[in-house]
């Protein structure tokens, strides 16, 4: 009995194997003989199934980045996406979508067409990290009074972000191209500047928010990602500048519900 196990096992691995060959490529006929023979070709019937596989792998795609859809177009962002999802390399690692996607922008970047579009992948990882922010975990902001009192009995303080929180960092102002994705009658002018722009996001009531931010808060956020104590990260700051306002960077944390946990 427990070879007969053993064997149906190595069939079925075997059929998923050849399930899998099937879809990505078009020419592999081992599948075939898996599929019960009617008056319907198994080669057309199982085209039914390629194509519905594609489409909802593409689906998700635009659902998880529906910013590049409208920049580029939609068929062209379904041409693309359908390129993206016929490399085998680029499967679901999980049977859940939402974990699904997070090589796209990358992939962005390879393509011929859109290469002049350089500022694609960026925007392309800034959704995916919103995307993230969506789907982390569900946490309780830390209260003021407890950081307070922790504030007063150590300088060696370390702060903790929520789950949702994610850092994001371009090389291009996107600022202005986000603000025409979300209010697309306002502006119809795009000047795109090479000034790096800095973000962090989160989400806060079921809602993400992209909050854009200095260059000296994003690197002391940094060093707070880092676990690097609340001291030293201040002092590390105001070695780069001065007059950075370590007061002005925790009450912005406080008022968008950015901290999570602190400990010594």
């Amino acid at each position: 009995m427990k070879q007969e196990n053993q064997s149906n096992i190595a069939i079925i691995q075997q059929i998923q194997s050849d399930f899998t060959q099937a879809v990505f490529h078009q020419n592999d006929n081992e599948l075939m003989k898996h599929i019960c023979q009617n008056k319907i070709n198994p080669e057309v019937r199982f085209s039914i199934y390629r194509n519905n596989i594609l489409q909802n792998l593409c689906r998700a795609l635009e659902i998880t980045y529906p910013s590049i859809w409208k920049l580029i177009g939609k068929e062209c962002a379904n041409q693309i996406a359908y390129m993206f999802c016929q490399k085998e390399k680029n499967l679901p690692a999980s049977n859940c979508l939402d974990d699904w996607g997070a090589n796209f922008p990358r992939f962005l970047q390879e393509v011929n067409s859109i290469e002049h579009l350089v500022y694609l992948r960026d925007i392309a990882e800034l959704e995916w990290l919103k995307h993230k922010s969506y789907r982390a975990q569900d946490f309780k902001t830390l209260n003021p009074v407890k950081l307070q009192k922790k504030l007063e009995q150590s300088g060696a303080l370390r702060l903790v972000f929520n789950p949702s929180v994610h850092l994001f960092s371009s090389l291009y102002s996107l600022k202005e191209i986000i603000d025409f994705i979300e209010w697309p009658d306002e502006k119809k002018i795009i000047n795109l500047q090479h000034i790096p722009c800095y973000a962090v996001i989160s989400r806060q009531n079921s809602q993400v928010v992209t909050h854009w931010i200095s260059k000296d808060l994003f690197h002391w956020f940094t060093c707070i990602q880092n676990r690097v104590t609340l001291m030293q990260s201040y002092e590390g700051m105001c070695q780069i500048n001065p007059d950075f306002d370590l007061i002005a960077g925790l009450q912005f944390m406080l008022k968008n519900r950015l901290l999570w946990k602190c400990f010594n």
